[in-house]
């Protein structure tokens, strides 16, 4: 019986993995969105080339991103197909973690898997490729799946593994990490209190102890100024953070326009129909006399819930939590067994969730929403093997394949013609530009500046910004260190002009030359002219 047991389990964990592999590969394949699909391509690349985020570009997120798919690039190749499989395996990971968290709440097997599979297919194959916001939040989960084990069982080893989850989800992007960092706090004090077990706050501090360290490390290792990691990943999101929660006038996203009920209840619906039964029965909790922990872990689900929601009001990204749906709706489930409640509203459940993982999956895996794709022909993408072998199954549409060309063809032809003229070109040269794979494709480090280029302040200070200096000055470090004669411009029509550029450099003269009209250009820098 007991191998029977183990058995199904390995077969269950085998599928999980598999689907979860497959279903995020076949949405990371359709179509890309330059600005977000490459964020991290060429910035992974170019650690395998000695530079450093923060310290040789501007990096205000996804510093364990970076770091991971630099790994990914060493293990399975420099190209697109390792980029992706980087989403894939965290697809893997999280779908496990849960499915795991399941089993230690005793919920069934079966029941477990189905959860899961739905989790998998709305957790990152709603992006399909490496994500700050989405590693956050997948590191954010697990520190919440850690921290209901870690309370339920008494256990060292998560609550040694907890502040390191939450390391890791900080460490990729500041929120949703931050909120439920506070979160894990608030209810590890709340434990530590009432159990006085100085054994396992040991344990807790210990492992947070490590994880500082580890970042002293890492700064002194890399030879990181600290006044690059402090403005990058501290004190510039914090501005950009409090321009949104104040809803000033500057701010990309402002908090007040966000909180109106079409936002928070038409938007995510879905999950409210688990969300709030679940805040009534856990109310109803307080008045029975259970003995069991549901009650701690559906506070703790409801709290970083919240949070997460809270979280995707202020950012300016698509909706990347819809796998917060099984999850709520597997705690509604294991509390309606609390209640020996009739097998139909178990069932009413599970055909929620078979409703709403299709919905969102054809909307965003399929029709590809996240990446603004939604309305995009996808039947005429082109494979991307015509830029390069090694952007091999990826097939080719972008939201401006159309709208700016008529045709995805024409765009690649373009990428090629400009591949072509920056190849030919031997001089130390920067590109500035949201095509971020061109420096794996030429096998050459183009010196990045910045992950982003929007001129707003929202992913590097411009010159309205009180740290612009900060921004500059290490721009033309950079420019000096690596010798830099050249720069060039590349983008959609409009989107990256030299206007913005030049005041990023000091006492720099420039020869400037258009090659396509508002698309691309370069510009050599000369000695200025006295006067």
């Amino acid at each position: 019986m007991l191998s029977q047991r183990i058995i199904l389990n390995f077969i269950l964990i085998i599928l999980i993995s598999v689907y979860a592999f497959l279903i995020n590969q076949i949405s990371a394949n359709i179509g890309v969105m330059p600005i977000d699909t490459f964020a991290f391509f060429d910035s992974g690349f170019s650690i395998l080339k000695n530079k450093i985020p923060i310290r040789d570009f501007w990096a205000f997120t996804g510093l364990v991103v970076d770091y991971l798919q630099a790994l990914f690039f060493w293990i399975f190749g420099e190209n697109w197909n390792s980029y992706v499989y980087h989403a894939c395996f965290v697809n893997i990971f999280a779908s496990l973690s849960f499915y795991f968290f399941l089993q230690k709440l005793k919920l069934s097997k079966i029941y477990s898997f189905l959860y899961t599979i739905s989790f998998a297919t709305l957790c990152y194959p709603v992006s399909g490729t490496p994500f700050a916001y989405i590693h956050s939040y997948v590191f954010s989960l697990l520190s919440i799946f850690c921290l209901c084990i870690a309370i339920k069982e008494k256990n060292l080893f998560f609550w040694f593994l907890l502040p390191i989850l939450s390391f890791f989800g900080f460490f990729s992007m500041q929120t949703p990490s931050i909120f439920i960092i506070f979160i894990v706090i608030i209810f590890s004090i709340y434990f530590f209190i009432n159990e006085k077990n100085l054994k396992i706050l040991k344990t807790f501090l210990l492992s947070g102890i490590v994880s500082f360290i580890f970042i002293i490390f890492y700064l002194l290792a890399s030879k990181t100024p600290l006044e690059n990691f402090l403005y990058q990943y501290f004190l510039f999101p914090l501005s950009i953070g409090g321009e949104r929660l104040a809803s000033e006038p500057g701010a990309y996203v402002s908090l007040l326009n966000q909180l109106n009920f079409n936002r928070f209840f038409g938007d995510f619906k879905f999950l409210h129909i688990f969300y709030l039964p679940l805040i009534f029965i856990t109310i109803r909790l307080f008045y029975k006399d259970s003995k069991n922990n549901l009650k701690k872990i559906n506070l703790i689900i409801i709290f970083a819930v919240f949070a997460f929601l809270f979280n995707q009001l202020i950012t300016a990204n698509q909706i990347f939590i819809f796998s917060l749906i099984p999850i709520v709706a597997s705690i509604l489930h294991l509390n309606l067994k609390e209640f020996k409640s009739k097998n139909i509203l178990i069932i009413l459940i599970l055909l929620m969730i078979f409703f709403s993982t299709t919905k969102f999956h054809y909307r965003y895996n399929i029709d590809r929403k996240f990446h603004d794709l939604e309305n995009v022909d996808k039947n005429q993408a082109v494979d991307s093997v015509k830029i390069d072998n090694k952007m091999k199954n990826l097939k080719w549409v972008t939201p401006y394949s159309i709208s700016n060309y008529n045709d995805p063809q024409k765009e690649i032809d373009f990428l090629k013609q400009s591949i072509g003229i920056l190849q030919s070109d031997k001089r130390n040269k920067v590109l500035i530009t949201h095509y971020n794979f061109l420096s794996l494709i030429l096998d050459e480090d183009l010196n990045l500046l910045n992950r982003w280029y929007l001129w707003e302040n929202d992913t590097h200070p411009t010159e309205t910004h009180k740290y612009f200096p900060i921004y500059k000055k290490m721009v033309n470090k950079n420019l000096k260190k690596n010798n830099i004669e050249v720069i060039y411009l590349l983008g959609q029509k409009d989107e990256i002009l030299f206007n913005n550029v030049k005041n990023y450099f000091t006492k720099k003269c420039f020869n400037s030359k258009t090659i396509v009209k508002n698309r691309f250009s370069y510009h050599e820098i000369v000695n200025c002219k006295k006067k």
